[in-house]
């Protein structure tokens, strides 16, 4: 394996009413989907996942080191895009909005987004093991991440991740391919 990047959207959290997404976690059924993923990933990639912090994201990742034998390492700028913690009825509209419209009121600008994204892939890119890279973040900032690495339509691409879902990024040919498609579609 070369140097690219495996881009893993988390497992479908339990959402909560009430509760900002950025604390929902992972149910028994996600985990088993986890275990799945961990078996589907290609062989010989780096041993270490990198994470977001965010519960879902770092669980996700936490199953797979767990089934690989690897270990994880958490960087806030994998989060997923910062946005006001209100629950939204039409939340699927509203984020084709924001990657349609380049932002939306209140919510991080897809720029800034980009920017922390690249800066983390590029840091675990730069370390010296050797395969490829796997992140395992969120479905907005890593349908922008990828946006700015591959040739994707957003907000088509992120559209159609599922939970959870893998796609790998051949760097420097803007080429993009899913290698997991699991669990459940996009509500």
């Amino acid at each position: 394996m070369g140097r690219g990047v495996i881009l893993v959207r988390h497992a479908m959290p339990q959402m909560r009413p009430g509760v900002a997404s950025g604390f929902w976690t992972l149910g028994e059924s996600a985990k088993e989907d986890c275990v799945l993923l961990a078996h589907a990933l290609p062989k010989g990639i780096a041993p270490v996942i990198w994470s977001s912090p965010e519960p879902k994201a770092a669980e996700t990742a936490s199953i797979v080191a767990l089934r690989r034998g690897f270990r994880v390492v958490t960087d806030a700028r994998l989060s997923e895009v910062d946005r006001p913690a209100t629950w939204e009825d039409d939340y699927r509209a509203t984020v084709k909005r924001y990657l349609t419209n380049g932002g939306e009121p209140g919510w991080e600008p897809p720029e800034a987004v980009q920017a922390r994204c690249t800066a983390a892939v590029d840091d675990a890119l730069n370390r010296p093991w050797e395969g490829e890279v796997v992140i395992s973040s969120h479905g907005i900032a890593l349908s922008l991440y990828a946006a700015s690495v591959a040739t994707v339509r957003l907000p088509q691409f992120w559209d159609q991740l599922t939970f959870p879902d893998a796609w790998r990024v051949e760097m420097g040919e803007r080429s993009i391919e899913r290698i997991y498609f699991g669990g459940l579609p996009p509500a």
